[in-house]
């Protein structure tokens, strides 16, 4: 099935009641920030259903996850309604894990998906998440072609695992790479106190070196980072590369700043509106490439 890119809710709905709750990954509900959804239960054919999904805004057939970004933190009453109206969210159902006292998550995906086509009725603001068999790989490239994050494979027969990850359920994302330049690093913690923290990395646009963030995660063994942080070593600067930087000052503060002499591929679902990566993860160095060649237009839509 596509994998939507938003918020994650588990949703609660009485219908005898006509009540909706929506729960988030950190156990807060969040209702009143979407009151757009507050008659969702309308469309439920049952007493009382607990569902999974996700809360997407779109925009021209296609999930804005910064609008999303942006009702997630307002909160005037006045704001959260002229918001629900200007940019409407919708209730992206994948699941269903209680039905009129009945606890369904034992049963097998496929039966869960065929009760939870029976349960909802599709409306404005409340959808099924599409699906299909087999043919994963040419779905995949279709999700691809179409600019959406990517899609979850799953088992037929598995069951619902309440806060477990498995293997039966297999999130793959449609990312993009770019090379970019390592300007510095931050101190290590924990189990990174002798290597690095994260890299912060740039590019250039119209001639000057732009910061597009940093990149904590990634292909990375103790030798790797061992290596790497020999190389940053001996590369060290106390002057700033950058010719555009923002950063908050508590990641400036544990910042040594590097020369920008190394290149790495980097893997990332989007380039945000403020010109950073999103959810990047380190691939690999890329001392085949030249610095002056990481140019930013080349990844702008």
């Amino acid at each position: 099935m596509t994998k939507f890119d938003g918020t994650r809710s588990i949703t609660y709905i009485d219908v005898e009641n006509q009540k909706v709750r929506l729960l988030n990954r950190r156990m807060i509900f969040f209702e009143n920030r979407y009151p757009e959804l507050k008659d969702i239960w309308k469309n439920v054919k049952a007493k009382k259903v607990i569902l999974d999904g996700e809360l997407v805004i779109f925009e021209k057939g296609k999930p804005n996850f910064y609008l999303l970004e942006e009702r997630e933190h307002v909160d005037s009453k006045l704001r959260i309604e002229i918001l629900s109206k200007m940019h409407p969210a919708v209730l992206v159902v994948f699941d269903i894990l209680y039905k009129d006292g009945k606890d369904l998550t034992s049963l097998p995906l496929i039966q869960r998906k065929k009760i939870l086509e029976e349960t909802i009725k599709e409306s404005e603001n409340l959808i099924l998440s599409n699906y299909i068999f087999e043919n994963g790989i040419e779905f995949f490239e279709e999700v691809k072609k179409r600019g959406l994050e990517g899609i979850m494979a799953k088992k037929i027969d598995s069951p619902y695992l309440i806060g477990k990850r498995s293997k039966c359920w297999l999130k793959i994302k449609a990312l993009k790479t770019i090379d970019a330049i390592i300007c510095g690093f931050t101190r290590g913690e924990g189990k990174r106190e002798k290597y690095f923290g994260a890299l912060l990395l740039g590019v250039y646009e119209n001639g000057k070196l732009r910061y597009i963030g940093r990149v904590g995660t990634g292909n990375w063994s103790e030798e790797k980072l061992k290596n790497l942080k020999e190389i940053l070593e001996k590369i060290k600067t106390d002057k700033n590369p950058f010719d555009v930087f923002e950063e908050e000052k508590s990641i400036i503060e544990k910042t040594t700043f590097v020369k920008p002499k190394l290149v790495a591929e980097i893997e990332f679902l989007e380039l945000t509106k403020d010109k950073k990566l999103r959810a990047p993860s380190f691939k690999r160095l890329r001392f085949d490439k030249d610095v002056k060649e990481c140019r930013l237009e080349e990844y702008e839509a």
